[in-house]
C-alpha cells in the first residue's frame, strides 16, 4: 500500500525521501537524506540570510554507496 496523505486540497502527497537528523560540527541539527542520486540538506536560516523563511533545502551530488547495504 502506497503511503499517501492528503494535503486538504483533494490531492495527494507522496513521500519523496526519508530525512535524518544529523548535527553539525558547529553543534547545528539539520535533516539529511538521498532522492536517487541526490544529497538532500534541510539546514536552518542563517542569521545574515534575508527574507522571512526558516530553513534552506539543498540538493547535492549523492556520493558512491559503500556497497554492503546500509547505504550510509
Amino acid at each position: 500500500m502506497t503511503d499517501r496523505r492528503s494535503n486538504g486540497k483533494g490531492s495527494a502527497l507522496l513521500p519523496a525521501c526519508r530525512l535524518y537528523v544529523k548535527t553539525s560540527a558547529k553543534g547545528e541539527r539539520y535533516l539529511m537524506g538521498r532522492l536517487g542520486g541526490l544529497r538532500v540538506l534541510i539546514m536552518p536560516k542563517r542569521a545574515d540570510d534575508e527574507g522571512e523563511h526558516s530553513h534552506n533545502l539543498l540538493l547535492g551530488e549523492a556520493g558512491q554507496r559503500d556497497g554492503n547495504g546500509s547505504g550510509r
